[in-house]
């Protein structure tokens, strides 16, 4: 864990222009969770519609192999800008945000070479013997003041809740291994529903971005990769996979703007060393492929009649269908992102009714 923080400070000191250090929070025990921000401008203020993406790894912390990818991706992103086109690209246009490890505390119990494991002794749960991806807010505290959310969460749980919603997210992703397979939300069952995929209003997208990843890794869509796992395409539903309470990947899509799914890149939860070069070549064409799918879908400004951005104006997008049925709100520069596949819509932006001077929408796209 140390020289996880060692490395993204290292990175940051070398690439002062592209890079910044992400303090998330502490864990359980109060080691640091730290994460880089890469980006052109690093540390400072953000340009306007610059979207913020997201990679999270080690919430089980015996499941590093996602937790060594994000260090390598890190590095990769930072030493390939002005090398590589694509890289320089992403960069440029893209507010990345890398968390090698939420779970610190867990992987400091997890043994090397260890391919099972789901308790506190393994390392899976944090040092508050919790699993870490059954402790977030469900669709039951929707309804809920911020404040009793946080009621009983663990220190991790906390820091990662802060960190979605201070900010703008709009794509994420956050890395298992137990299997090799993409996983997109709903990971919960609701409204009397118990059995089979559970939809969220952003299905097909979702499939889109699972889809994404899978077809540009090496072994994802191979349904023989593993032994006790076999998903079509490489994808799966998380409800239709097992129904899970209290995952992050949910609470992302329910409490904030944010798109976020689950990726699994192991069989085997802890590999020996010497596979993760192998690992790195199988996943490292989805990993950027990923990043770029924050630039889909529509993005913009709402102003008010003086020509300033309007916070928490709410975004709705309709189809000639109806309503897309979730919505998303302005940032507080009045920026908004709203992921979507090619098609036709209407959107539309709503702020108090109550105000006489409206607000207008515009387009980035």
């Amino acid at each position: 864990n140390r020289e996880i923080e060692m490395t993204m400070k290292s990175l940051v000191a070398e690439f002062p222009d592209l890079a910044s250090l992400v303090e998330v929070g502490s864990s359980y025990l109060g080691q640091n969770i730290v994460g880089i921000q890469i980006t052109r401008g690093a540390g400072e203020e953000r340009e306007l519609l610059k979207p913020k993406v997201r990679y999270s790894g080690n919430m089980h912390g015996n499941e590093p192999v996602g937790r060594e990818m994000l260090n390598h991706l890190a590095q990769v992103l930072l030493r390939g800008y002005g090398v590589i086109d694509t890289i320089t690209e992403l960069v440029d246009n893209t507010d990345i945000t890398i968390i090698p490890t939420i779970n610190p505390d867990g992987f400091d119990r997890a043994s090397e070479g260890s391919c099972s494991g789901g308790d506190y002794v393994t390392g899976r749960f944090n040092e508050g013997d919790k699993d870490l991806n059954r402790d977030f807010p469900t669709w039951r505290d929707i309804n809920n003041t911020i404040d009793s959310i946080y009621l009983d969460r663990q220190p991790e749980t906390k820091a990662m809740m802060d960190l979605i919603l201070s900010e703008p997210w709009v794509l994420s992703a956050n890395f298992h291994d137990g299997a090799v397979v993409a996983s997109y939300p709903y990971d919960d069952y609701r409204d009397n529903q118990n059995k089979g995929i559970h939809e969220t209003h952003d299905h097909q997208f979702f499939k889109h971005l699972a889809s994404t990843f899978a077809s540009h890794h090496q072994t994802m869509m191979d349904q023989d990769v593993c032994p006790y796992w076999r998903f079509e395409k490489g994808i799966t539903n998380g409800a239709d996979w097992y129904p899970i309470d209290g995952g992050m990947q949910d609470f992302n899509y329910l409490f904030s703007n944010d798109m976020e799914i689950t990726l699994e890149l192991s069989c085997c939860k802890y590999p020996r060393k010497q596979y993760l070069n192998m690992e790195w070549e199988k996943s490292r064409a989805s990993l950027t492929q990923y990043l770029q799918q924050v630039h889909r879908g529509v993005k913009g400004v709402v102003k008010d009649s003086v020509g300033a951005g309007v916070a928490g104006a709410m975004i709705v997008v309709q189809e000639p269908a109806g309503s897309l049925g979730k919505n998303v709100n302005t940032s507080s520069r009045g920026e908004f992102w709203r992921l979507l596949l090619p098609g036709l819509y209407k959107v539309t932006a709503y702020q108090d009714v109550c105000r006489p001077d409206g607000v207008r929408l515009q387009s980035a796209t």
